[in-house]
């Protein structure tokens, strides 16, 4: 019979783990910033409720993560779900296999990457209200328990996130943000609790709704959470600014029709005639921000999380920005013009948010038609080619990068420091590992020293067998292998 552990709130506060003798003190918040650049997200993948697939892209593949890399991003976002994942308290451990292969694959790539509880079903963040706040707390305890020990062995370069964008509003947002900073404060306390590496790890608290303006004005420094190691937190907001023009798509009776808005600037990025209704700044309601429609808007807003947190010690990311592409929206002369004003507000955004000393991380849901915003190409052939090589090409610039050559990477193998876990990560014919890899795959058989499972990504186990496995009859896909605390992405063509 398959014995399971199940993480209840009561367990989770009577575990006790000791820091081994191997645990490392890791950089400091501000270290780690120095390295982080500018970012890229795995967006609608891991974070899709119950099956990174349903969104419409695929389980990310080595190919993807190092031409991340590659294309000169040092830091990758996971958005990653956690609830749907989980019964009774405990995270389905094949899930947590599957969110350990890729973040090895980051890890292996040399990204610093962010891993995340993000909003599957709004359990968190949809909650910030008292009649929720010890139900969710418990729960907030319970998985960061489970995840920070998982990786608890992982080093500096992987940074551990609260949440995602915890929604307050408008009424009570005060109130809210109270609430808040206790699920905040439980995450930085279950993880400091899981010993080694966890210790001394970045990281990441969001601000109420992820806004500038709220985190400024109700999270500043001295009402973030209390951590038992200086220098280790840095804060994050989002930035869609303004909503009528990076994200809106139909429109809206705000007490008035305001329409999406497709053209960012001044001067002839502006359009003319009846076409007026769709510039940016056009309506009240957007001009009532401070004209949010040329780089003034972000120039004020960097500088606020500037002045609030990076001038105190405290870094700051944008970890998700951007502004839909038009095409197929637009055409001809107005699709030109709606083209040449997003690429100024990426360049505008790149250079503002390296002047205030943020880290802007990109959205990208790998989305390749109407509205999008990848980069990098994902659910189409070439798998990790340049989809937005202008967008790309910007974003290198604002950091004194030339225009992209794709010079290939470097793996790196040892991003697991002292511990006893082994991993190895499969992608086409090889199998590169460190540490006595006891797991591996010959053709159409898997071979391991001791029992083998076979889950899918979704978490269900498909076969298993004692230290011999038969591929034979699997269908085209990714698939996760696990021997022990060994692991071995298979990919099925």
């Amino acid at each position: 019979m398959k014995r399971r552990i199940l993480w209840t709130a009561a367990m989770v506060a009577s575990v006790s783990l000791v820091s081994p003798s191997w645990a490392k003190t890791l950089p400091t918040a501000t270290e780690m910033f120095n390295q982080m650049g500018f970012g890229i997200n795995i967006g609608n993948t891991m974070e899709v409720p119950g099956n990174p697939t349903g969104w419409g892209n695929k389980f990310p593949t080595e190919a993807y993560i190092d031409s991340v890399k590659a294309a000169g991003f040092s830091t990758i976002r996971i958005p990653c779900a956690w609830d749907s994942h989980a019964k009774d308290g405990a995270i389905n451990q094949s899930w947590m296999d599957s969110v350990q292969t890729v973040v090895d694959m980051c890890m292996r790539a040399g990204l610093v990457t962010i891993l995340n509880i993000h909003w599957d079903g709004g359990w968190l963040e949809g909650n910030l209200s008292d009649d929720k706040k010890d139900e969710v707390n418990a729960k907030q305890k319970s998985y960061w328990t489970q995840i920070a020990t998982h990786f608890k062995n992982y080093n500096e370069n992987l940074l551990f996130a609260s949440a995602n964008e915890p929604a307050t509003t408008d009424e009570n947002y005060k109130h809210e943000t109270e609430i808040l900073m206790t699920y905040h404060q439980t995450f930085v306390d279950a993880v400091r609790a899981t010993g080694g590496n966890n210790e001394s790890r970045t990281l990441i608290i969001q601000g109420p709704s992820t806004s500038v303006d709220r985190s400024c004005e109700v999270m500043p420094v001295d009402k973030l959470p209390k951590d038992k190691i200086e220098n280790r937190l840095m804060v994050e907001v989002h930035y869609y600014d303004p909503y009528t023009y990076t994200l809106m798509n139909e429109p809206a009776d705000w007490g008035a029709i305001v329409q999406p808005q497709y053209y960012w600037g001044t001067g002839d990025n502006l359009a003319t005639g009846d076409d007026v209704v769709y510039n940016c700044g056009y309506n009240a309601w957007a001009n009532a921000m401070g004209d949010p429609c040329t780089g003034d808007r972000m120039d004020d807003q960097f500088g606020k999380m500037k002045t609030t947190f990076v001038d105190k010690g405290v870094p700051v990311i944008i970890g998700e920005f951007g502004a839909n592409d038009r095409v197929g929206v637009l055409t001809g002369d107005k699709y030109t013009k709606h083209r040449k004003g997003r690429l100024e507000y990426y360049d505008y955004l790149m250079n503002s948010a390296k002047k205030n000393k943020v880290v802007p991380i990109a959205w990208d849901t790998g989305h390749e038609g109407e509205n999008n915003m990848t980069i990098i190409r994902r659910q189409s052939e070439p798998d990790g080619s340049i989809f937005d090589m202008e967008v790309l090409n910007i974003m290198r610039k604002a950091y004194g990068l030339g225009d992209y050559v794709n010079t290939g990477i470097t793996h790196i193998e040892n991003f697991v420091d002292g511990g006893t876990e082994v991993i190895a990560v499969r992608n086409g014919g090889a199998t590169s590992s460190f540490g006595s890899v006891n797991l591996r795959r010959e053709g159409t058989m898997l071979y391991a020293t001791g029992n083998i499972k076979l889950f899918d990504t979704n978490g269900n186990m498909l076969r298993s067998g004692s230290t011999e496995l038969s591929l034979q009859g699997l269908h085209q896909g990714v698939y996760i292998a696990k021997s022990g605390s060994k692991l071995l992405k298979v990919n099925m063509r």
